[in-house]
């Protein structure tokens, strides 16, 4: 009986998994705006800046809107050496006897494959594997096998959240703390094809532009940008739209002002400037990132959030303006989960999505925010890699400061 009512529920979901989709982190290549990403060679993950950097405004107050932030990939395959992380159609034919496998491979077989599929996602109680993943056991996701990955040392060497391999950056930096990238860089929404770019990077960029997750910096008493003990930091969120050129490219000189109105967020941040990198003193960091909900339109609320506990950000000055680098902290372990967990069944009957599978991984390597009481951690460290471009940022009023972080 079962059987025939998760049957049912499928002709149903295929329509309403896209349309999820359409507002997740998959799916979203079909926005086709490609990202400003820099080279890795550039000074992104805390090298030194290059040389005969301007000097600052006199006022020592600059601004600048985020123009790219994306989760930082080292390409190659050597980091995913048995290819990309399966999807759910990959899982269940994988676990079936060979003949019976070549048999739902037959071309005249395909319905009877994917309807067999489908079901995998479903369990009793109208439950499927990505609207309630804690009541399913799946097989855990493929990992970043590679020593290199792109992100900050958040531990610092003390040795507080839970024993966990450090990878050493693309630069030879040792002590680097990316743990959802360990688990998630091997997914084709992270990574892509070979030569393109994953529908993470591509989709996210349109959630930026629109006004929605819009990001935007503001620092003051700047002195030089070469080396200052003492710089204010404001990262924030703004319901103000940049503006493009024909190539979807964000465009330098606009004006944005600050918003903390709920779904949105304002962080201040205490940093300084070393050698043309400016990195902030370790802090709770929240963003937008209300994935598909319409904003403060969503009926069960704004849940969706970048928040990075012990956050901090590493940037680095560029002579033309930009700045390029990293923000990174400690994530709760459901937040890494949830626009596809959002999108319910059509996530993983359209996408292939596996969010039991993603949440089983995510906690045997997680290593941030550790319970006191059970000692087990319910967090993970990340990291975004981020370019952001001059403008013109004014900050919240001074009546609305006082309810401001």
């Amino acid at each position: 009986m079962m059987r025939d009512r998760v049957t049912r529920r499928l002709r149903g979901m295929n329509l309403l998994g896209r349309i999820a989709i359409g507002t997740g982190a998959f799916g979203l290549g079909l926005y086709g705006i490609a990202p400003l990403i820099p080279p890795l060679d550039s000074p992104v993950i805390g090298q030194p800046a290059q040389s005969h950097l301007p000097a600052p405004p006199a006022d020592g107050v600059m601004g600048f809107v985020v123009s790219s932030f994306i989760p930082p990939i080292v390409p190659g395959k050597e980091a995913c050496p048995s290819g990309p992380s399966p999807k759910l159609r990959d899982v269940y034919l994988a676990g079936l006897p060979a003949e019976e496998r070549a048999r739902l491979l037959r071309k005249e077989n395909a319905k009877e494959l994917e309807r067999n599929w489908k079901l995998t996602a479903f369990g009793p109680d109208d439950t499927n594997v990505c609207s309630q993943p804690d009541r399913f056991d799946r097989p855990m996701l493929s990992t970043v096998q590679s020593e290199l990955a792109i992100g900050l040392d958040l531990d610092r060497g003390r040795g507080e959240g839970c024993a966990h391999d450090e990878f050493t950056s693309p630069s030879g930096a040792p002590g680097i703390d990316n743990q959802e990238y360990r688990v998630m860089g091997c997914k084709l929404e992270w990574r892509g094809l070979d030569g393109m770019q994953s529908d993470l990077a591509v989709g996210t960029r349109q959630f930026h532009a629109s006004g929605e997750w819009t990001q935007v910096i503001l620092l003051r008493g700047v002195d030089s940008l070469e080396n200052d003990e003492d710089v204010e930091v404001i990262y924030g969120n703004t319901p103000d739209r940049p503006f493009v050129d024909s190539k979807g490219n964000f465009l330098p000189g606009a004006s944005f002002t600050i918003s903390d109105k709920p779904p949105r967020h304002r962080n201040t941040l205490k940093g300084r400037i070393a050698n043309g990198v400016l990195t902030t003193v370790p802090a709770r960091i929240e963003l937008t990132a209300t994935w598909g909900q319409g904003g403060a339109r969503d009926i069960r609320g704004n849940r969706g959030k970048y928040d990075f506990h012990e956050g901090m950000l590493r940037l680095t000055f560029q002579r033309d303006g930009t700045l390029q680098g990293l923000v990174g902290g400690y994530r709760p372990l459901f937040d890494a989960i949830l626009s596809p967990a959002l999108g319910g069944a059509g996530s993983a009957i359209v996408a292939g999505i596996d969010c039991a599978a993603e949440l089983k991984t995510l906690r045997k390597y997680a290593d941030g925010l550790r319970d006191p009481k059970t000692r087990q951690c319910n967090g993970i460290s990340s990291a975004m890699q981020l370019s952001a471009v001059s403008a013109f940022v004014n900050d919240v009023k001074p009546r609305q400061m006082s309810s401001a972080k």
